[in-house]
């Protein structure tokens, strides 16, 4: 995705992309799921309930990873897009019944996102020794991490690792209608601080 943003006569091309979608949502089942054998029946799945309650199942198309708990319960990680959602959930319901018979109704099934993380490009380089000054709320210790860490609270409580190429990771939000506002707000924020290498 790119997006144009005008500051002060410049325009900056700023990109991003979604990396990963969580996903929390249950399934609506009469009895709870019998992990060892779902396990044992279907390839790619790696349960341990001695050191995890949960079932990890990874499908490579859409490629994700289920965690499955007895229940019915799930937590979908590693999506990029949110019409995959469904998709990997109605190919998790056939999966169960095709293998092990099990009938899980599928309507309604509610999800919730409950994080979204985004990688970003401003295309400029950001002085990070300058921003630790001027900026709120950041954590800065380049011989430990070489990003900046900014907690922000405008237009929504989120993080931002701040990399002096100007290269962004974003997380924290469970919107995507947040992302665009968050990351033009920031941009704008940076070019307000004189932040951006030669502003």
């Amino acid at each position: 995705m790119v997006l144009d943003v005008t500051q002060e006569d410049e325009i900056r091309s700023l990109t991003y992309v979604i990396q990963n979608i969580v996903v929390k949502t249950s399934l609506n089942i009469k009895h709870d799921f019998d992990l060892k054998k779902i396990s044992e029946g279907v390839t790619n799945t790696d349960y341990n309930p001695e050191r995890f309650p949960g079932l990890f199942l990874r499908f490579k198309y859409p490629k994700c990873v289920i965690i499955i708990f007895r229940n019915g319960k799930l937590i979908l990680t590693g999506l990029k897009s949110f019409d995959h959602i469904d998709l990997v959930i109605k190919r998790l319901i056939l999966t169960l019944k095709d293998r092990f018979g099990i009938y899980i109704d599928n309507n309604p099934i509610h999800t919730k996102v409950v994080n979204i993380v985004i990688t970003a490009n401003f295309h400029k380089q950001v002085n990070l020794d300058l921003a630790v000054i001027k900026l709120d709320n950041t954590i800065y210790e380049p011989e430990v991490f070489p990003g900046l860490i900014y907690h922000s609270f405008n237009p929504v409580k989120s993080v931002f690792l701040i990399f002096s190429t100007g290269k962004i990771v974003f997380t924290g939000v469970d919107d995507k209608s947040i992302i665009e506002p968050a990351l033009i707000s920031l941009g704008r924020l940076l070019n307000d601080k004189k932040l951006f290498v030669g502003s």
